[in-house]
């Protein structure tokens, strides 16, 4: 069976938030303990990708995995 990458979020004094599985920059969405959820779209207006994360409810920092891999935003 294989696994999905994991999304380590990053911690601040502001709370915890995804930031982009491709660029790693940014804070994309604030997490709190109970947020969970399945196949969410995660857009990164820096490196123009988009991801599809699961989220887990908790308090961990590997609480988001990778649902799909990153795609290339649209060309215009």
């Amino acid at each position: 069976m294989v696994r999905n990458p994991v999304v380590i979020c990053k911690a601040t004094p502001g709370g915890v938030f995804i930031p982009c599985p491709v660029c790693r920059s940014g804070k994309l969405m604030r997490l709190y303990q109970e947020t969970e959820a399945t196949c969410v779209s995660l857009y990164c207006r820096k490196c123009k990708h988009e991801s599809l994360i699961d989220i887990q409810a908790g308090d961990g920092l590997d609480r988001v995995t990778l649902h799909r891999p990153a795609q290339a935003g649209k060309q215009h």
